[in-house]
């Protein structure tokens, strides 16, 4: 079977190709419930710090693993599938005459894509795009043998942070790399 990469509104990859739900159960996409056979959107779980019952836990979310794109496979009319809502376009290369031509992937390739995905993205490597780490907040430590323990900022320079750790009952003032750290 030959897939095609498409591109898809801004945050309507799962809309468009269906997702698991909280329970584990598969909600059908928009093209899915309109008869195309084969829709893939390959996720990567991150985690997401929330609050339930007055303590702060980490919940698993899945995201689309490349945002604004979905995989969609098998016989189809093009016209069809370029007039469905949400579809923006497809990626694709020029031929001789400078027309686009949607770019195959190949079965193969597609089966690595689908190996990957649903995997865990390493909390230190995510990113969050809300806050960023300052002098006088506060900040959990996330890897090392103080993970866990949730630290003021005390300074920053360059790379390092400088804040009190607790070690045998006292605080003591030591650097750590900021990568190490995360907004609390």
């Amino acid at each position: 079977m030959t897939w095609y990469a498409i591109r898809t509104a801004p945050q309507r990859e799962f809309l468009l190709a269906g997702r698991h739900d909280e329970f584990g159960e598969w909600k059908s996409g928009l093209l899915e419930k309109k008869g195309y056979a084969s829709v893939f959107c390959p996720t990567e779980t991150k985690f997401r710090k929330t609050i339930k019952k007055g303590r702060r836990v980490s919940i698993p979310v899945l995201y689309p693993m490349f945002c604004g794109y979905i995989f969609v496979g098998g016989a189809f009319s093009w016209l069809e599938l370029m007039a469905e809502p949400h579809i923006t376009g497809v990626v694709g290369f020029p031929d001789e005459f400078g027309n686009r031509r949607p770019a195959a992937i190949s079965e193969s390739q597609m089966e690595k894509l689908r190996a990957m995905s649903g995997g865990l993205v390493p909390h230190r490597r995510s990113v969050n795009p809300h806050r960023a780490l300052r002098v006088g907040e506060m900040a959990e430590i996330a890897v090392g043998p103080f993970a866990g323990q949730v630290v003021e900022i005390k300074g920053i320079q360059g790379r390092k942070a400088k804040i009190f750790v607790s070690l045998f009952g006292h605080a003591t003032l030591t650097e750590i790399p900021v990568a190490d750290l995360e907004a609390a």
